[in-house]
């Protein structure tokens, strides 16, 4: 996949990190695809091992202003279920950037978030499944002894129902954080949410001015079920 808005230098990245993968998970013992066309899409990398199948997306990081990005990332994570495959996003930073990573922060992120899901995304159904967390783009790492307080961007991976336990759909809602999580014990002891980007269920421009949820109904009615 690749982020229309970014250029040839952004594109270039997402190749370079791309490959580079490839590399390491063929040397691992991986089978590696690049650019396979599935289903009618193309997705960037699949490696298989035995059963184990990973569908691999690449996006540059900053460049989540795209429009139409989080519904794109949803619609491979489908198709990676479709073919009993997992799903990675991987977010790829320019060179001159300092990368700033802690193993395990999407597991905490998610932990955190199945226990205490922000109260944006729980209202917007009967019930709302966190699936996971994904894309988390850290942008400040602070830190002290064996805590680190962190902000940064991800992605929440959802399934929505009805009351009863319908499946409404599935959606990925990027969202902007900051979290104390404890290095040690491996886990999220905080997570502020700060911003949840909803726009991929209510529409880029909700109609203020209506009365009640009839459009809002009708609308979610008219988009792809999952």
């Amino acid at each position: 996949m690749k982020v229309q808005t970014q250029g040839i230098g952004g594109v270039f990245l997402e190749h370079a990190a791309a490959e580079e993968l490839a590399s390491k998970l063929a040397s691992s013992g991986w089978e590696v695809q690049r650019e396979a066309p599935v289903g009618g899409m193309r997705v960037d990398l699949i490696a298989r091992r035995g059963e184990e199948i990973v569908f691999y997306e690449f996006k540059l990081a900053g460049a989540s202003a795209y429009d139409g990005w989080a519904s794109q990332l949803l619609a491979y994570q489908k198709l990676a279920r479709q073919h009993g495959a997992a799903f990675r996003l991987i977010m790829v930073r320019p060179p001159r950037q300092m990368e700033l990573e802690i193993d395990g922060v999407e597991r905490m992120l998610f932990e955190f978030l199945l226990q205490h899901p922000p109260s944006e995304v729980s209202d917007i159904a009967g019930h709302t499944l966190i699936d996971e967390v994904v894309g988390v783009d850290l942008d400040s790492v602070r830190i002290s002894g064996t805590t680190a307080d962190v902000s940064g961007d991800a992605s929440l991976a959802v399934t929505l129902q009805t009351g009863a336990g319908e499946e409404i759909g599935a959606e990925l809602f990027p969202f902007a954080f900051s979290a104390r999580l404890d290095l040690v014990a491996q886990r999220a002891d905080e997570v502020d949410v700060l911003k949840v980007d909803l726009s991929s269920w209510y529409g880029d421009e909700p109609d203020d001015d209506n009365d009640g949820p009839t459009d809002n109904a009708s609308s979610n009615e008219d988009r792809d079920r999952f």
